[in-house]
């Protein structure tokens, strides 16, 4: 496949804006010290979640989007661009999901994918002056973490 002519001096924006959304699936827990981090509570976490807008970027590069119901549940849309799509055709898609925190304060969530196995994790949610991340353990500085978007 040939470029366009047109298309070459845009490459270094192209490639620029795509760089940030991979580094942020690469970031570990000590990268958030100078962002302050602060874990949430567990009413924290469900005044912040119960009724939230939410989005994240997969591992894959999939977006998602999801509203937690304040019954626990949740319908999420996966626009499938990312490498290894969730569909095959790489079409948008959607699953069921279900959501709670946890006695210790974690954000869980089960989703049942389609031609994927189901996803069922828990991470508590921390606090940042640039948003709001997930993490399995606040203790170790090489735990991986997950930009989550959270608005009411």
């Amino acid at each position: 496949m040939r470029l366009s002519r047109r298309w070459i001096p845009l490459l270094p924006v192209l490639l620029g804006l795509a760089l940030p959304a991979a580094h942020a699936q690469d970031m570990v827990l000590r990268d958030l010290e100078s962002k302050s981090p602060r874990k949430l509570s567990k009413d924290e976490a469900i005044a912040l979640l119960t009724g939230a807008r939410m989005s994240r970027t997969s591992g894959r590069g999939n977006v998602h989007h999801w509203s937690n119901d304040a019954g626990g549940s949740f319908v999420v849309s996966s626009d499938n661009r990312g490498a290894g799509a969730v569909g095959a055709s790489g079409r948008p898609t959607t699953a069921p999901g279900k959501w709670h925190i946890s006695d210790d304060g974690r954000y869980c969530i089960f989703i049942e994918w389609r031609g994927v196995p189901t996803e069922e994790w828990c991470r508590f949610i921390l606090q940042t002056t640039d948003g709001y991340y997930a993490v399995r353990s606040d203790s170790v500085g090489t735990e991986r973490v997950y930009k989550l978007e959270i608005s009411k």
